[in-house]
């Protein structure tokens, strides 16, 4: 484990050779260039190109979110979004109108207390995200056709490590979900404060 004091990476392990650790101190800086590029690619890139090949549709990315949410672990009280999505209620708001108006979602109010509106996916919500998860998985196919059976299945652990130890670094509990679909959630740091998963309810 290397630790940033200011600019300076300090070797935490004296009996770590000096050569070794200036090689994992190489390969960690391009670790974490080649990381900054990837989450560029794939938000800003190929996250955008999956959305127009899904839908004429002006989504932003938030939007897009809640309809993932909804679909993998529905239905939520726009309360619940809000937090899980890091944005303030008034903008949560707006965002339910508008899903609501593409009739992409339901709106239901609660019988005990009418500003408690729990949200869910319509149908036609439904099919949506689904094309959308069509369409990734054929491009990511075509992405990682150039990996062997065994290379893929490497390179799928190897990410997961990262990220659950990534987590672990952690300090903060107020972490924001990271939307894995229950696919870290007995690895989460976010659920291990809060003693659940959002995916797993």
């Amino acid at each position: 484990m290397l630790y940033i004091l200011g600019e300076n990476l300090v070797n935490p392990v004296k009996h770590i050779p000096e050569t070794v650790f200036e090689m994992r101190r190489t390969e960690a800086k391009k670790i974490a260039e080649h990381g900054q590029m990837l989450s560029h690619l794939l938000t800003d890139v190929m996250e955008q190109d999956y959305l127009l090949n899904t839908t004429p549709l002006q989504l932003t990315r938030n939007q897009f979110s809640m309809l993932k949410i909804l679909n993998n672990s529905g239905p939520y009280a726009g309360s619940e979004l809000a937090i899980i999505l890091n944005i303030s209620r008034p903008a949560i708001s707006k965002n339910i109108k508008k899903l609501a108006k593409l009739k992409l979602i339901n709106r239901k109010s609660s019988k005990i207390d009418r500003r408690s509106v729990t949200i869910s996916l319509t149908p036609s919500g439904k099919e949506f995200v689904e094309s959308y998860e069509t369409i990734r998985l054929e491009k990511q196919d075509r992405v990682l056709e150039w990996l062997s059976e065994e290379e893929l299945k490497q390179f799928a652990a190897l990410l997961g490590k990262y990220v659950q130890h990534g987590l672990l670094q952690e300090e903060k509990t107020d972490i924001i979900c990271l939307q894995c679909s229950g696919l870290i959630a007995d690895n989460c740091l976010l659920a291990k404060y809060e003693n659940n998963c959002r995916f797993n309810k």
